[in-house]
Parts: C-alpha cells; sequence; structure tokens
C-alpha cells in the first residue's frame, strides 16, 4: 500500500504522523515545493518509508507519474489546486482524498465515476466530522425539522492575550475570506440568502454548557448542504455557523463595512492581503498555549411519531505533547482515517462520495477515539 501527501503545511504534518503509525503502509511519498522547509519535521518523523519529493503542483508533466504510484493521494494544497489534483488523479486512475468543499471539485464526478476513480471531499474537520456525525444522526429521525451546526478553532482563555481573543490555526488570508463570504440560512422552510459582507449581521449568541459563550454566525449555505444530507424536502430551520468568542463579531462587522478585507488591489495590494500579513504574525500561539476546536450539531425532528432531539458536541484541544493544534488534529488526522480506511477497503465507490453517507460512522467514531479526539451525544 502506497500514500502519496500533497502539501506538508500544518494539516499534513499531522496527517503524515498518523500515516506513520501504520506500519502496514509500504511507502509514502509527500510532495513539497521547497523541501527543505519540511526537513526538520522529517528528521523527527525518522521513517524510512517516507520520501520527499520536490514537484511543481501546477505541473501536469511532474504530477502523472507521481500519481500513478500510489494506491490514494491525500491532497492538502491550496484550494485552487484542488480541481487540477482531481482531473490528475483521474487521468491516473488513484483514488483521492481531500479536506476542501466538494464545490470546487464537483464537475469532475462523471468522469471519476467513469474511470472508476473514487474521490471524497470534505474529509477534515468542517467539512468532515461534522457531515459524518450528521449522517448517521439524521438517519435515527424519520423526520428532520431542524438542524443547526456551528464549528469554530478559537484559543483557550488561558491563551486569550490580544484585543481579538483569537490567534491563528489556519490559513488566516483563508479565515478573511470567509469573512466576506456568501451564506444562506433555512427559515420556516425558505432559503434565506445571506451577503458575504452581511453574515456578521445574522450573530447570535449562544451557550454551550460546561465549555462556554459565543459568537455564532451564518458560515457557508445551508440550502447546499440541505441537499447533500437529504434534509432539503423536509427541513424548516436549518443553518451552518462559526463558533468565536464573544464580541468577535461586532469587530469584525466593522472592518468589513470599511472595506478592509476587500480583494481589490489598493496601491499595488488588497487590502485582506494587507491585513492577514499584518496581523497574523501577531496572532501566533506560543509553544505552551492550546487552541480548542468547538464543533456542534443540534437536530430536532421526529421518530415514530414522537418529538425527537440529538445534540453531538466535539471538543479537542492542541496536544502540548506533539504540538498539534486542535485543529491539526481534527483535520489533519481525519484525512488519514479517511485515506486508510478507503486503503483498507472500508470506503469503496466511484465518482465523487459523500463523507455523511460513505464513510462508515462506527468505524470512523472509534479511530478518532483512538487518537483523542472525543464525540459527546445527547439523545431526548
Amino acid at each position: 500500500m502506497n500514500i502519496i501527501i500533497l502539501g506538508l503545511g500544518a494539516q499534513g504534518k499531522a496527517t503524515l504522523f498518523d500515516i506513520v503509525q501504520n506500519k502496514d503502509i509500504r511507502k509514502i511519498v509527500v510532495v513539497e515545493n521547497d523541501p527543505a522547509q519540511v526537513s526538520e519535521f522529517i528528521s523527527r518523523i525518522n521513517d524510512p518509508r517516507v520520501k520527499v519529493l520536490s514537484a511543481d503542483a501546477n505541473s501536469r508533466d511532474e504530477m502523472l507519474p507521481l500519481l500513478k504510484e500510489a494506491d490514494v493521494i491525500i491532497d492538502l494544497l491550496p484550494t485552487p489546486f484542488r480541481k487540477h489534483i482531481a482531473e490528475l488523479a483521474i487521468e491516473a486512475g488513484t483514488d483521492l482524498v481531500n479536506t476542501s468543499f466538494r464545490q470546487h471539485i464537483e464537475s469532475c464526478a462523471p468522469a471519476a465515476a467513469l474511470k472508476g476513480v473514487l474521490i471524497i471531499p470534505e474529509a477534515g474537520l468542517d467539512p468532515g466530522i461534522d457531515l459524518v456525525l450528521a449522517g448517521n444522526a439524521i438517519s435515527r429521525f424519520d423526520e428532520v425539522e431542524e438542524f443547526r451546526s456551528a464549528c469554530g478553532g478559537v484559543p483557550v482563555k488561558e491563551a486569550c492575550d490580544n484585543p481579538l481573543n483569537y490567534k491563528v490555526s489556519w490559513i488566516f488570508e483563508g479565515v478573511l475570506g470567509a469573512y466576506n463570504r456568501p451564506a444562506d440560512l433555512i427559515i420556516d422552510g425558505e432559503v434565506v440568502p445571506i451577503a458575504g459582507d452581511k453574515i456578521f449581521d445574522h450573530n447570535e449568541t449562544v451557550e454551550l454548557e460546561g465549555i462556554g459563550v459565543f459568537d455564532r454566525y451564518p458560515n457557508g449555505k445551508a440550502s447546499s448542504y440541505a441537499k447533500l444530507l437529504g434534509l432539503a424536502d423536509q427541513v424548516k430551520d436549518m443553518g451552518r455557523y462559526t463558533f468565536r468568542w464573544p464580541g468577535h463579531s461586532d469587530f469584525w462587522k466593522k472592518i468589513v463595512d470599511l472595506g478592509l478585507i476587500d480583494t481589490d488591489p489598493v496601491l499595488g495590494i488588497s487590502p485582506r492581503k494587507f491585513m492577514a500579513k499584518v496581523l497574523e504574525s501577531r496572532l501566533q500561539y506560543k509553544d505552551d498555549e492550546q487552541d480548542m476546536v468547538v464543533l456542534m450539531n443540534e437536530f430536532r425532528g421526529t421518530k415514530d411519531g414522537k418529538k425527537k432531539r440529538i445534540t453531538q458536541i466535539l471538543v479537542d484541544k492542541r496536544d502540548l505533547d506533539t504540538g498539534f493544534m486542535a485543529m491539526n488534529r481534527t483535520v489533519g488526522f481525519t484525512a488519514s482515517i479517511v485515506a486508510q480506511m478507503v486503503l483498507s477497503g472500508k470506503i469503496k465507490g466511484k465518482g465523487i462520495l459523500n463523507s455523511a453517507k460513505d464513510i462508515p460512522y462506527d468505524d470512523f467514531i472509534t479511530e478518532l477515539g483512538k487518537r483523542g479526539i472525543k464525540v459527546e451525544e445527547r439523545e431526548e
């Protein structure tokens, strides 16, 4: 069994760390544009099965021979590469796992099915773990009337030492992009569009018992996920949200309103890129500080004529022994778990699969638990 990992950023390092624990994998190839950047980490991994290669991800001639040699590809490159890599994976005849929204590669579905290639997008945290949990919960209702899913990465309270009570555990320019991205909610059975510069107008304050009080604002299109989850014809109220500590939405609403994360260049640079460059270095975690991932799915509906409610909660924190942030663990480990399920035959199919339906729930939850990532569930 051979695996190729494209990109060894923060999530990729966690993925590789997890992959090498599986002694049945014969060869692990890591493709990095600049291998020198990851040489120290590779030395610490110290596994002879791991080979690091330099290649231009844009180059078909460089990438295709590498992808043909693998049994599964884990694509952790920046989002703009997603469709290109999916097309190369189909040409190579190699199964593919990535952690991004399926919309980036949806057009590749017919070709993948025709070639017999299995592709699983949305195999990270959000999207990823949230969908696997949702798929299982939905299967235990006759009808789902309400569904709200929220997820966010924040510093633990002890690490909140800056005016934003926020630190960077993801590509910060991508975070800023999400602060100005169109969304929608389903309210009383109707899709309510939300312009990208208005998402913070829909902020709510919610309390999670034993965890804290959070801002919760729309993230992405609930209508798309209703279709993906098979809820479009039944759900009356639905939303996908991001969690942040209180005050976050008020601050960033002002920034958005001032145009400070727009993408049109001003004096040669976009405000968003400038903001990312200025703030990213000032919002870093110290070596002894923890981030925290909080995910909550809430469902209300009926089963056998009775009202039913299911709440799923995942909280994970940085592992100070390995140094991996909660965001690295929940995204990178998930990609690793899903890729290994493809290798073992636990996940089968062709074309673009659906994480909510095609990842075996019990096996997946067991594997998360082995890595110290726990899901709590309440059913009423």
